[in-house]
């Protein structure tokens, strides 16, 4: 019950972040900035990082264009499909971690009972 206050305040900015946009924009805030506010409101409905930061790395990296003379396509994107990927591999990275340190204790413990073949 304590997430429902979190999930309508991303429906509330997501709604707000929508009136915002303008595919037409020139300015930077409106094609970079909004696009940001939406992911943060994904990430406030959803509650979980990491499937939004999949989906920004695709959506910034498709969108991207390195090198290009428009400083969104060929800065901004790359650099958020960057952040985004670094961060779902940290994610992902974290929960290897956590799940060896969970099956450490059994994986010893199998390898305890279990006769080697070399040295009956």
């Amino acid at each position: 019950m304590t997430r429902l206050p979190w999930r309508i305040a991303g429906v509330v900015l997501l709604l707000t972040a929508m009136g915002l946009w303008q595919p037409d924009s020139a300015t930077v805030a409106a094609r970079l900035g909004v696009p940001l506010l939406m992911a943060l409101a994904a990430a406030l409905i959803v509650q979980n990082l990491a499937a939004v930061a999949l989906g920004a790395a695709i959506l910034a990296g498709i969108h991207s264009d390195p090198g290009a003379a428009d400083p969104v396509t060929g800065i901004g994107y790359p650099l958020v499909a960057s952040v985004a990927t670094m961060l779902l591999l940290f994610i992902f990275w974290q929960r290897f971690r956590a799940r060896i340190r969970a099956t450490h204790d059994a994986r010893w413990q199998h390898r305890r009972r279990v006769p080697d073949e070399d040295n009956p």
